[in-house]
């Protein structure tokens, strides 16, 4: 990726996020690498009954609120999924199980299989969020902002008051065809046929240098914490730091969360000098796994930028290993929110793996240097501003970009974001709908 300054641009399958799982690799099982104890089924014996019952096993043991399940039958349910949605706590809208394969492709690739897209339904309208360089959908010639007007010739407005847009498009897999037509932000009409194929989201975009009356500021936009991230956020450090950037944005907007070593590297590049050796988080278990709480430091990082105030963009979709960045620098660095107010996940999960699939329960709360957790309500923004998407990711013409430019101008927020503004945005957990494990879905 080559750091690049702002030009205005002309502009012209459903993979459900796993995106809400802060997670630790995936645990062993009867006595695999994680130590579970935990027998998982596999092969032929994988019945439904024995795979209701490894859920059961494996949340009295692990479960974070294991003193609090609720009594059921396993023999009574019809799947490990519908055992795991009896068994969660009121407040867990996080514990999951997915096909082992997807989670592997996801968190180890960044991969899916789709058209390579996130959209948002807004006023009876879909609305592209984000587009991936590379995927089916950016190479067509699709772009954030852009409104869906139909899918294989029928209205989306027909579509939305059926089936729904994401089960319009078909299943998630490779070779799969559909034609959209869809509006630009300029109001243009193109129509296209699309094919579905293995996607590779890329961890970060737009490193971009703001020229502003006091100096550049550093701006990245950065996707998901999966492995790729590493060195793709290493790289977006080091070209910063070369270019002597003080100041930075980092865009988490859409950013569900991952793995929590990818969040390890994050909070290391922007805390540098400043947090080295301090506690970044501990990981707090149940009490009858207490002896697996862990308490994770800051380290040196040859790319940190060492800095003293951090701007992040956020919105509802903010979760899970974006917020423990947040949370872990908080009590070391300036850390100044814009946008709308976090998702809300200060747990995370192990992995069990068993018949192909693997069960993610939630098994510990996230605790940074002062204490701070539970805090399942998210963060509020500092200064409220809109997700506009009318303008691309680092236009400094874009709402949320723009308030934070003005506050690091002006140390404030803006008139747009006076308290009237905030009318506009989310202020409740409840505001997204449903909140489940899933945030956002990818396409």
């Amino acid at each position: 990726m080559k750091l690049t300054r702002y030009q205005p641009r002309l502009t012209q399958s459903r993979l459900t996020a796993l995106l809400a799982g802060l997670v630790i690799g995936i645990a062993g099982c009867g006595g695999g690498s994680g130590g579970s104890g935990v027998e998982a089924p596999q092969g032929s014996s994988c019945t439904i009954l024995e795979q209701n019952e490894f859920v059961q096993d494996v949340m009295q043991e692990f479960y974070l609120w294991n003193d609090r399940l609720p009594v059921a039958d396993p023999a009574e349910f019809d799947s490990p999924q519908a055992y795991l949605d009896a068994l969660r706590v009121p407040e867990d809208i996080y514990s999951f199980i997915t096909p082992a394969a997807v989670e592997e492709a996801f968190y180890g690739e960044g991969q899916f299989a789709g058209l390579g897209f996130q959209s948002r339904q807004v006023e009876g309208q879909v609305r592209l969020l984000d587009v991936y360089e590379g995927s089916p959908a950016h190479e067509g010639g699709l772009r954030r902002g852009d409104s869906i007007v139909a899918v294989d010739g029928r209205p989306i407005g027909e579509i939305l008051a059926n089936e729904g847009f994401s089960a319009s498009l078909g299943p998630p897999e490779a070779g799969v065809t559909v034609e959209l037509t869809w509006r630009d932000v300029a109001g243009e009409e193109f129509t296209r046929t699309f094919t579905k194929a293995v996607v590779t989201i890329p961890p970060v975009s737009s490193a971009t240098l703001l020229d502003t009356p006091t100096g550049f500021v550093g701006y990245m936009l950065f996707r998901a914490f999966v492995e790729p991230g590493d060195p793709a956020l290493n790289q977006a450090f080091a070209e910063l730091g070369q270019a002597g950037v003080t100041r930075l944005v980092v865009d988490l907007r859409y950013n569900s969360g991952g793995l929590l070593a990818i969040a390890e590297v994050l909070a290391n590049l922007i805390g540098g000098a400043v947090t080295q050796g301090q506690i970044q988080y501990t990981l707090e278990y149940n009490p009858d796994n207490a002896g697996r709480n862990d308490t994770r430091f800051f380290r040196d990082s040859a790319n940190a930028l060492d800095l003293q105030q951090v701007v992040f963009i956020t919105t509802r979709a903010t979760a899970s290993a974006s917020e423990l960045v947040i949370n872990a620098l908080e009590p070391f660095v300036d850390v100044v929110l814009i946008g709308d107010r976090t998702f809300g996940k200060p747990v995370g999960q192990l992995g069990f793996v068993f018949c192909e699939q693997v069960l993610r329960p939630v098994s510990f709360r996230i605790v940074n240097a002062i204490g701070t957790t539970d805090y399942f309500d998210g963060f509020a923004p500092d200064c409220p501003a809109a997700d506009d998407l009318d303008h691309p990711f680092g236009d400094p013409a874009e709402g949320s970009l723009g308030e934070a430019l003005y506050f690091l101008e002006n140390g404030s927020c803006s008139a747009v974001a006076s308290p009237e503004a905030r009318d506009g945005l989310s202020s409740k957990p409840g505001d997204t709908g449903t909140r489940r494990w899933k945030v956002l879905d990818a396409q």
